[in-house]
């Protein structure tokens, strides 16, 4: 009979890593395309900008004063991400990390860092694209390849980690 992998195995660290770099390839499957076609064919800052009446029109004109054409690429990389960061708790908790319980904390962490690195990455988009009106692409990829790296780093050292080691200790509602 084969012996259950333990968290301290190299081929677990392995297998996880694995799956943590197919997830987050589906992750950036999904992110880009909502991305790409929400920039290409659905310009959101129009209506942006009406949602928010008068403060809409005060941002959109603050905007064009300091150069920038449109929120395009911001806004189509919020979404685009939001798509991915559900996508991506749900695998990562269940399949890549097999963490069970303690939900209700690890998604309050989960959150906290892809909040953070949805910023970085829309900071970079609307610095680099929206405002230098660099090529929209290459920016993305190279935002989301360093976003990536910074993610998987905090997710397996703080998100799932404390989760994975004391998941017995916890209670099925958390």
């Amino acid at each position: 009979m084969r012996q259950p992998e333990k968290a301290g195995d190299p081929s677990h660290a392995i297998k996880q890593f694995r799956s943590f770099l197919i997830v987050g390839l589906s992750n950036f499957a999904l992110s880009f395309a909502v991305f790409f076609l929400l920039y290409n064919y659905w310009q959101l800052s129009g209506p942006f900008y009406r949602l928010l009446g008068e403060a809409g029109r005060s941002l959109e004109d603050l905007l064009l004063q300091f150069g920038a054409g449109s929120l395009d690429a911001t806004l189509a990389n919020i979404i685009g991400y939001g798509a991915g960061i559900l996508n991506s708790f749900a695998w990562n908790k269940f399949w890549t990390f097999k963490a069970r319980h303690g939900t209700g904390s690890q998604f309050l962490r989960f959150m906290m860092l892809n909040v953070s690195c949805l910023l970085l990455s829309s900071a970079s988009l609307f610095f680099f694209t929206d405002y230098l009106n660099l090529p929209y692409l290459q920016v993305w990829f190279m935002t989301m390849g360093i976003v990536t790296l910074i993610n998987f780093g905090v997710s397996k050292y703080w998100v799932f980690r404390v989760i994975e080691d004391c998941s017995a200790n916890e209670t099925a509602d958390d």
